[in-house]
């Protein structure tokens, strides 16, 4: 019965000072540690022959302390062999910052990791399948800790090369472009943000003091984005297990391409912003009475939608902006203008027209225009057919990018 009991119970020399990884870096001997089944046997070891052989019993106790010392020598030992490029990120070759171990064991910096996230849920040195939790997954503290005390001077020089790297984005005059849409000065813009090239932007601007991006539309042809946009500020965001996001964003101005780059992937561009030529004062009073004609039109005009979808362009945009009383001095005229653009029917390639227009009056008239035209075809649809006058023909052929249901 004792021999079976022995046989079955005390490990082996290799056993006992076995020592099993538990952090997969480039060092062998990278977050070393005894297993915890070992440990538990060399300290009940003694008490197996306590009752029978008391001597006996303290020889094996002696000797266990003194295999405990030769096994804490040889974990100083291998710690001590690390080096710098042990620790490093396999994937930017840098002291790992933020280490994030993945259920597959393998350690990266939690940036470099959530990039390659955005890419496909796979671990870049094995292959192995990762999930969306990875996405939240917290830094490995006993590997940080041991990063920051073991190599104190690297891991202050990644610090600094990434604060370095934040402040040359934030002083960088090129500005991130997302392109998706036509934005406009004072209105709501809700996105969602999922194609990995724009979530890496979206963290990037998260960080910024300023947390602003430029939003242009899609070219047709020639360039990748047209050349005027407007600069969106992100008001608030919700970042999703999956890694995309929902941004709730307000246009704040009107800007022109000067020249374009690119940055990691996305796309950005040096800009100018655009402001309104000041109206000379012998027009002033022709522009106010325009403007309240304008105004008051379009308010009738939004009155005339349905409830229903009266709710959803306020949900998705707001209230249309009361006329603020500077109006003639704001850069971008009055935002009630803007508020229009989302919904009028008008081609992406008007609103760009009407993004570059420096002129309130022009752009007042071209609104006023285009209500005169969708109250012609209001009643033409009362009638159920095209009146035959030529205006009214160009109204019926011109281009729709939203339908918008009216009260008869």
């Amino acid at each position: 019965m004792n021999d079976f009991v022995l046989e079955n119970t005390i490990p082996n020399t290799t056993d006992i000072l076995g020592i099993q990884p538990r952090y997969h870096l480039r060092s062998g001997f990278a977050g070393l540690q005894i297993s915890d089944e070992n440990t538990r046997s060399i300290r009940t070891m003694p008490n197996i022959f306590a009752k029978s052989n008391r001597k006996f019993a303290t020889a094996i106790r002696n000797a266990f302390k003194e295999a405990e010392t030769i096994k804490d020598t040889a974990i100083k030992n291998c710690w001590n062999t690390i080096t710098a490029t042990d620790l490093e990120c396999i994937l930017c070759s840098r002291c790992i910052f933020d280490p994030i171990t993945t259920a597959c064991g393998h350690t990266f910096c939690k940036g470099c990791l959530t990039r390659v996230l955005d890419h496909g849920l796979s671990c870049p040195l094995c292959m192995a399948s990762l999930s969306l939790k990875d996405y939240s997954r917290g830094i490995t503290v006993v590997l940080d800790q041991a990063i920051r005390f073991l190599l104190p001077r690297e891991h202050n020089e990644r610090l600094l090369i990434d604060l370095k790297e934040a402040q040359m984005l934030n002083r960088n005059s090129d500005i991130p472009v997302f392109i998706c849409t036509n934005a406009f000065p004072g209105v709501a813009c809700p996105l969602y943000v999922y194609e990995p090239r724009y979530r890496l932007l979206v963290r990037r601007c998260l960080l910024s003091p300023t947390r602003r991006f430029a939003m242009a539309a899609k070219e047709d042809s020639g360039e990748k984005f047209v050349s005027y946009g407007t600069v969106l500020e992100v008001k608030d965001a919700v970042s999703l297990e999956d890694g995309s996001f929902i941004l709730t964003t307000v246009g704040v101005r009107r800007f022109r391409v000067l020249s374009r780059g690119e940055q990691d992937g996305y796309d950005t561009a040096k800009i100018q912003v655009i402001k309104d030529t000041v109206v000379s004062s012998d027009k002033l009073p022709e522009l106010i009475a325009l403007h309240h004609k304008v105004y008051t039109k379009a308010s009738k005009w939004i009155t005339s939608l349905t409830p229903k979808v009266l709710a959803e362009v306020e949900r998705l945009i707001g209230k249309m902006p009361r006329v603020e009383k500077n109006w003639l001095s704001l850069p971008d005229g009055p935002s009630w203008t803007w508020w229009l653009m989302p919904i009028l029917p008008l081609s992406s390639q008007l609103q760009v027209v009407f993004l570059s227009t420096t002129n309130l009056e022009k752009r007042l008239r071209a609104i006023d225009k285009m209500l005169e035209r969708m109250e012609i075809r209001m009643k033409s649809l009362e009638r159920n057919t095209c009146p035959l006058s030529e205006d009214a023909s160009d109204s019926c052929d011109s281009e729709r990018t939203i339908e918008i249901p009216l009260n008869n």
